[in-house]
């Protein structure tokens, strides 16, 4: 047993550099977890003690880990690959002397998972207490911990396994690593989402897919021009620009794996700006819309009159309302469920809130107010339901409503993008009074709006005069509970630049081909430092590459998925609601300044063998 003791550390020791890069990567993704893990537990709780409700949040924080999953499995992949590539030689002339491959392997496994699971428990535990003692986030850090140890055991363990293995290829390693990773995340998540919300979860991976697959393409064609431009420059006299072009382009190697972990770096800070700087700009828009004004006063029983309610309330405005339900014909269904919403159409310009390209109570209340044709009363109808039943401005069309039980006849006076105030934000927008001229019907009012200076005040008063109603008020904890869920985003920004500039660090040293490259080119007439700015001149152009496939990645990923993640952050607002793209640009260049001054500072830090002459001996 001692004997098999002292041949697996002398083993380890051999490999030192490889574990140690295992171990680093281990412990800082461990860490960067376990933040991301304890930043939204903390959210989370703040929100639940604001009565807010966590769902979408929790599609937001998928997409988070989703995308923090990127850089973390790189390094995974790339930690393998090095274990696979420094012990190749030794495996070889184990299994020559007749050492039992199987025997390879499982020292290979234990030794790997040893120092992985030890690595990252450390870095979560460690991240998870500072960050406990911050947020006081204590069950969150025990099941953070236990999810990256399993974790990080998994990926020891595929390490351990390529390990023992007889020298396969580099590009298979990291085929078949990457493999296995893909589908533990794809599965956990999976799993997760499934057993939780109930709903599909693959959804939440897309964002992360759609940027690596963006950023790999873009990485991908920018070698190819390379390679052009390398060609190009062939005739030229210069030595360092036209050797490193050609070495990045003919043959990237250690190189691409930093394109690519700069890239995801570089797009996942674009996608976190964007989604921070889209939920600021949404604003307090979603609630107006829910609401539809300052106050909603709804369920008023028959023995209450609006205007009493109006009186208590001290109101500035107000507005009777009732809320209908049509049965019609829909594409979504044989009998689609409409709600039909009757207000006071002279009172909506001073009741209903204003959004800035959604809701206009001006324009809506001069349309709803136009004559129409005998036995006809104008409506507005949201985009969803227009294109549903295929109406455009002009049309009629009969309306049977129930809740009261009447039927009138409708002509389309416009198409909106919503209606404030109703189920979906869907449906009808009609007058009260012309509602019941035209059905000859009585329609008693439901709901009042109200425009308050104070409303708070105004809710108050309401709530003490008349218990048996329900007020609603616009919350503004929304708008900020919607901002604070891009929290983990950043996070997962800040994790992906430092994991880039470790990959950076941990990479920086030359050794291998590229090393017998660099001899080579100080022995036929460069030089020493000739071959270290040639190695620093090829590092530099992969940066910068790796910027530019970032940007492209992070802008393409931000324009397909941050208006999604604003809606479920913000409660599945319509479709039919604008949700613009924009860029916190101070937050986004503090970030790439951080990347691109460390990694200028890594490339040009180029460490070459001392002995480079017996590198050129060893290759004859």
């Amino acid at each position: 047993m001692s004997g098999g003791i002292r041949f697996a550390l002398r083993r380890a020791g051999a490999a030192r550099a490889s574990l140690v890069a295992l171990a680093v990567f281990a412990g800082l993704s461990g860490a960067l977890v376990s933040a991301a893990a304890s930043v939204d537990a903390a959210r989370v709780a703040h929100s639940a003690e604001e009565g807010l409700a966590s769902d979408g949040s929790a599609g937001v924080a998928a997409v988070a880990v989703g995308m923090l999953a990127l850089p973390v499995a790189l390094a995974a992949v790339l930690s393998a690959a090095e274990v696979t590539r420094s012990r190749a030689g030794e495996t070889r002339l184990l299994l020559a002397r007749g050492m039992r491959p199987r025997r390879l392997v499982t020292m290979a496994v234990f030794e790997a998972a040893l120092i992985a699971t030890v690595a990252g428990l450390a870095g979560a535990l460690g991240a998870g207490v500072f960050l406990w003692m911050l947020t006081a986030a204590a069950a969150q850090v025990v099941l953070t911990a236990t999810g990256v140890a399993v974790f990080v055991v998994g990926t020891a363990g595929a390490a351990g396994l390529l390990a023992g293995r007889e020298s396969p290829p580099a590009r298979g390693v990291a085929v078949a690593v990457a493999a296995i990773i893909v589908v533990a995340i794809v599965t956990g998540v999976a799993t997760w989402r499934l057993l939780t919300f109930g709903v599909d979860p693959i959804s939440f991976l897309a964002p992360a897919l759609l940027l690596l697959v963006v950023a790999t393409a873009s990485t991908v064609l920018a070698l190819a021009g390379l390679r052009m431009l390398s060609s190009a420059a062939s005739r030229s006299r210069g030595l360092i620009l036209v050797t490193a072009l050609r070495r990045l382009s003919r043959r990237p190697g250690r190189s691409a794996s930093s394109m690519i972990a700069v890239a995801i770096a570089v797009g996942i800070s674009v996608v976190a700006a964007s989604y921070t700087s889209s939920a600021v700009g949404v604003g307090e828009g979603p609630e107006a819309l829910r609401v539809g004004a300052d106050l909603r006063v709804v369920t008023i029983p028959a023995d209450v009159t609006p205007s009493a309610i109006s009186a208590a309330a001290g109101a500035d405005a107000a507005m009777e309302g009732r809320q209908l339900v049509a049965s019609m014909p829909s594409t979504r269904s044989e009998r689609d469920r409409v709600p039909i919403l009757a207000l006071e159409s002279q009172q909506i310009r001073e009741v209903m809130t204003a959004i800035p390209g959604v809701v206009d109570p001006g324009e809506w209340s001069e349309r709803l107010s136009r004559p129409s044709s005998a036995g006809q009363i104008p409506a507005l109808v949201s985009q969803d339901v227009a294109d549903d039943l295929g109406l455009i401005e002009g049309d009629s069309l009969a309306l049977d409503a129930s809740s009261p039980s009447l039927t009138a006849d409708l002509v389309v006076a416009g198409v909106v993008p919503v209606i404030p105030g109703t189920p979906g934000s869907r449906g009808f927008l009609v007058d009260l009074a012309r509602l019941a001229v035209v059905s000859g019907e009585r329609v008693e009012p439901n709901q009042l709006w109200i425009a308050a200076d104070d409303p708070g005040a105004s809710a108050a008063l309401i709530e003490r005069e008349y218990p048996q109603v329900v007020v609603l008020a616009p919350d503004p904890a929304v708008a900020a509970d919607r901002v604070a869920q891009g929290s983990i985003l950043q996070v997962s920004a800040i994790g992906s630049v430092l994991i880039a500039l470790t990959l950076l660090v941990l990479r920086g040293r030359v050794s291998g081909v590229e090393a017998r490259d660099a001899a080579l080119l100080s022995i036929v007439g460069a030089g020493r430092r000739g071959a270290t700015t040639v190695v620093a001149t090829q590092n530099t152009t992969a940066l910068v590459v790796g910027f530019v496939a970032g940007i492209i990645g992070g802008a393409v990923t931000a324009a397909a998925t941050v208006p999604p993640a604003v809606r479920w952050a913000s409660g599945d607002l319509p479709a039919a609601y604008p949700v613009g793209i924009q860029v916190d640009v101070p937050a986004l260049l503090v970030l790439l300044a951080v990347l691109l001054v460390g990694g200028l500072a890594i490339a040009w830090w180029v460490r070459l063998p001392r002995a480079l002459a017996r590198l050129i001996r060893e290759d004859e």
